[in-house]
């Protein structure tokens, strides 16, 4: 009996730190959307000015990156566990902007070659790294207070 008290309090404790793990990963996604709010606010105001191509594309470019990490958090969130592959795409776009940032006549040529090794690699890894998990929506998704419902039994349930 006191071996079975002994893991229920673990049972307990973690989905306690689970609970609060997912409540900052939706504080981080409040934080994202009004952040890309943020930046396309800042987009709309430079378009009132002179045309600067280079700052446009890039903060378009950011925006993706914050998207795709919003997707990276909500997928954590469904499954709770980290898709590397979408990790991965968000490294590749952003030493891309970054570049597009720049210029790549600003940049020196040993570091293009590195960053270019660097985007290979990459590349090479999401295309035969086998990390892709092919994304299925399971039951469609109801209210908050359904899906809530939904996780609470599925823990209590062993």
């Amino acid at each position: 009996m006191a071996e079975q008290t002994y893991h229920r309090i673990h049972d307990i404790f973690r989905r306690l730190l689970e609970n609060i793990q997912d409540i900052i990963v939706i504080v981080i996604c409040i934080l994202l959307f009004g952040l890309m709010i943020r930046i396309l606010h800042g987009l709309l105001e430079s378009f009132a000015g002179p045309m600067n191509f280079r700052f446009i594309a890039s903060e378009l470019i950011y925006i993706l990156v914050l998207v795709e990490i919003y997707r990276l958090l909500i997928i954590y969130l469904r499954e709770h566990r980290i898709a590397v592959d979408i990790m991965i795409e968000v490294g590749i776009v952003s030493v891309l902007r970054e570049i597009i940032l720049h210029g790549v006549l600003e940049i020196e040529p040993l570091l293009l070659l590195a960053i270019s090794l660097f985007l290979v690699a990459l590349m090479l890894l999401l295309r035969y790294g086998a990390l892709r998990k092919e994304e299925v929506e399971g039951t469609p998704a109801g209210s908050f207070l359904v899906e809530l419902k939904r996780s609470l039994k599925r823990e209590e349930s062993p």
